[in-house]
């Protein structure tokens, strides 16, 4: 009988831990099991880095499917055939134990959290004596029970990924914000509370492939560039991966929450606003000269010129939000150190980029901070615009809905077509008169099959193709 009792209380007690600590049975569907942050973002198939490069994500140097930190919970390093398991977090004599999960063992894989901490950058969560699992819950850091392919997929998606809103902590507004919201409800706490963002700045792909060594040419902050969320449509807060690699330039943008919030000194209008009195330097040079270099090289000391305070993301961002990006010069297999060694590649502009799951803000928005903007109508600049173009449909890759833009000179008729890999005809969109100027229209992908397609606009002996991936 006592045995009973015995038996039945340490399954008790398994059942609570289990219910308790984190749900393991749904560990397989979370992304810390299946790493695939950044796999997704860099595959040929979502239109990825891996177009510029041609290296697989097979080549023994990429190593991002083994994504982990270089020791596990218990202190053994993690060799070349790791495998995700809980000892990536818990030691293996101590599951059940909350108190045994280190902060170490997240900023092993989270650099850039490691980075706000070593920087000596406050928040009022850690200044309130906030850990990582006390905002990032059970089915954040366990899984739901469904795969996603990245964090910023999973917090549109799942529901339960920790947001100022959803936290259990910020159900409402403090007070002094009651009734005192010019936003009305339309901007992000982060954009106002968070103090800075932090990025490695030009990876070198040469130092992976050739190495396996992550160089950056240097770390940045003490800036925040500003979008459009696509999760809940509020302006908030991006960051960037930039990269290079035999002369070819590419960078990722993303929504992103720094850990740098702050209660006090949280930016006031004239932060943000230069039409409410602001001196904001990427606002003051788009206005001047219709550019914002985020990054500059200073070729006289080799140091980076960084853009500081906020960065709005301009609605034509694609020609206007330059970058120079820039090559290592010395051996691959050099020891990962601070480093001047570096050289322009030739070019501000990217040959390809990622833009997911945020947009850049529109030109209303941008002419409620003070923006120059250029109007889309040629009645409304009296002018006209001097060619066709097709732009590239966003979001790319999308599921099942995604918007094209494109541009006309004239008033004539034009076509808009959707075709697949084959040359088949699925859609056409556009067939007839439109008036001059710059149109957007949606294309809905609901019973096709997922894959690459292409998308064509044709008129008076314009012709111009663009490839768009439905990824269901």
């Amino acid at each position: 009988m006592r045995k009973h009792k015995l038996l039945l209380t340490l399954a008790f007690m398994c059942l609570s831990a289990v219910y308790t600590f984190g749900q393991p049975q749904h560990f397989s569907t979370s992304l810390h099991a299946t790493r695939a942050g950044k796999p997704w973002w860099y595959a040929a198939s979502n239109g990825g880095f891996e177009v510029l490069t041609n290296v697989p994500m097979t080549h023994p140097n990429m190593g991002c499917t083994q994504c982990h930190g270089a020791k596990n919970a218990d202190g053994v390093l993690n060799g070349s055939n790791y495998q995700p398991s809980c000892v990536d977090c818990h030691p293996s004599n101590s599951f059940f134990n909350p108190d045994s999960i280190k902060e170490a063992q997240c900023y092993s894989c989270h650099g850039r959290q490691a980075a706000e901490v070593s920087l000596g950058y406050t928040d009022v969560h850690r200044t309130a004596g906030k850990k990582c699992w006390d905002c990032h819950t059970t089915q954040d850091m366990h899984g739901n029970g469904t795969s996603y392919n990245n964090m910023f997929e999973y917090s549109i998606n799942s529901g339960t990924a920790v947001d100022c809103a959803s936290s259990g902590c910020h159900t409402t507004l403090p007070a002094s914000h009651a009734g005192k919201d010019p936003h009305n409800g339309k901007l992000h706490c982060t954009s106002c509370h968070s103090k800075s963002v932090i990025s490695c700045y030009n990876c070198h792909f040469e130092s992976q492939v050739n190495s396996y060594k992550k160089r950056a040419r240097a770390q940045i902050r003490d800036f925040v560039i500003l979008v459009n969320r696509q999760k809940d449509n509020k302006v908030g807060i991006a960051s960037f991966q930039s990269l290079t690699y035999q002369g070819k330039a590419f960078v990722a943008f993303g929504p992103y929450t720094p850990h740098t919030t702050v209660k006090s000194g949280a930016r006031s209008c004239g932060d943000c606003h230069k039409n409410m009195g602001g001196t904001i330097a990427a606002i003051d040079e788009y206005n001047t000269s219709h550019v914002i270099n985020f990054v500059k090289f200073n070729a006289a000391d080799s140091n980076l010129i960084v853009k500081k305070g906020i960065v709005p993301m301009p609605a034509d961002y694609k020609s206007t939000f330059k970058m120079d990006f820039l090559t290592y010069n010395g051996n691959t297999a050099d020891t990962v150190l601070p480093s001047k060694n570096w050289s322009p590649i030739g070019k501000n502009t990217w040959d390809m980029h990622q833009m997911f799951y945020c947009s850049p803000l529109t030109k209303a928005q941008m002419a409620k901070i003070g923006m120059d903007t250029v109007l889309t109508s040629v009645n409304e600049i009296g002018g006209t615009i001097s060619d066709y173009y097709l732009e590239q449909n966003y979001p790319n890759p999308f599921n099942p809905t995604t918007v094209i833009y494109y541009t006309v000179p004239e008033l004539g008729n034009i076509t808009l077509k959707v075709y697949d890999v084959t040359g088949k005809e699925v859609k056409t969109l556009i067939d007839g008169t439109v008036r001059p100027g710059q149109h957007s229209i949606q294309f809905n992908g609901e019973g096709l099959s997922s894959g690459v397609y292409f998308y064509t606009l044709k008129g008076n002996n314009f012709t111009q193709t663009r490839k768009m991936i439905l990824a269901k």
